[in-house]
């Protein structure tokens, strides 16, 4: 690029306005925002009978499981926020604290979503006469979105695996980015069977429509 060219582009960088703050109060928004989508899901499983499940050990389990996989799947798509690389969210948080809260959000979804699994199925099949196995097998045959879900499941497990520090070391970025964009792909296959079996949906959606 010659001198002319060099200070063209310098005038025009420089006759460019400057990209304004945000307000302070901004990041305060996305805060309460995040914390309000939780208090959504609260209302949704309060809706859908959480509280009276808690009163008998095989419907408790049940009611733990929804509220927390209600809980994992807002998560999962706070997750998904923050690493959609959203200009006013980058700007608001900074990328390093925004790896960390997306690191930290990830786990936890990802936590709450094995006990959601693991509460669901032992809820399922204390009350059920065909046992843990069965129940199982039944879950992934018979219910709506079960093996979508599954699949989602597996491809989260393998995002997750994959972003554990001494598993990422060993990968090269190129690789580890790749295998972590298909948390996406798991997301949209794990979350349409709570809208097709989700007791708190169900319930909601009959009480508000007659469904």
């Amino acid at each position: 690029m010659s001198g002319t060219q060099l200070r063209m582009a310098s005038r025009r960088a420089l006759s460019r306005p400057l990209p304004l703050p945000l307000p302070a109060w901004w990041r305060d928004a996305c805060g309460v925002f995040a914390w309000s989508s939780m208090l959504v899901v609260l209302g949704l499983w309060v809706a859908g009978g959480g509280v009276q499940g808690l009163t008998q050990a095989g419907a408790a389990l049940t009611s733990l499981g929804r509220l927390t996989g209600l809980v994992a799947s807002d998560l999962l798509l706070i997750q998904v926020l923050l690493m959609a690389r959203i200009p006013l969210v980058e700007k608001t948080y900074g990328q390093d604290e925004l790896a960390r809260r997306h690191r930290w959000v990830g786990f936890s979804s990802f936590n709450l979503m094995v006990v959601h699994i693991v509460a669901i199925t032992l809820g399922y099949a204390a009350a059920s006469p065909k046992g843990l196995w069965g129940t199982i097998v039944d879950f992934v045959v018979n219910y709506p979105g079960m093996l979508l879900a599954l699949a989602g499941t597996v491809a989260l497990v393998g995002v997750t695996i994959t972003s554990i520090r001494l598993a990422r070391a060993r990968l090269r970025y190129e690789s580890w980015h790749l295998l972590h964009l298909y948390a996406y792909l798991g997301v949209g296959l794990a979350l349409p069977h709570q809208l097709w079996t989700g007791e708190s949906c169900l319930r909601l959606l009959r009480s508000r429509w007659g469904a």
